[in-house]
């Protein structure tokens, strides 16, 4: 946060919740064309850091 109180984001987390926002579309894709299991990786998803995202879309092919 800045001296306003203004969250700034830097390159690290903007592109750690570009790839949180990838894999979840990829998830709720997945659950939607019939592959209901890929749902519960939401929280996974949701609640890791930069480092457990990356390792999770390794395991997705990214």
């Amino acid at each position: 946060m800045n001296e306003k109180g203004e969250c700034i984001m830097g390159k690290n987390d903007r592109d750690a919740e570009e790839l949180r926002s990838k894999l979840l579309s990829e998830v709720y894709a997945g659950a939607v064309a019939g592959m209901p299991a890929m749902i519960l990786d939401e929280s996974r998803i949701r609640n890791a850091d930069a480092e457990e995202l990356e390792r999770i879309a390794k395991e997705y092919g990214y």
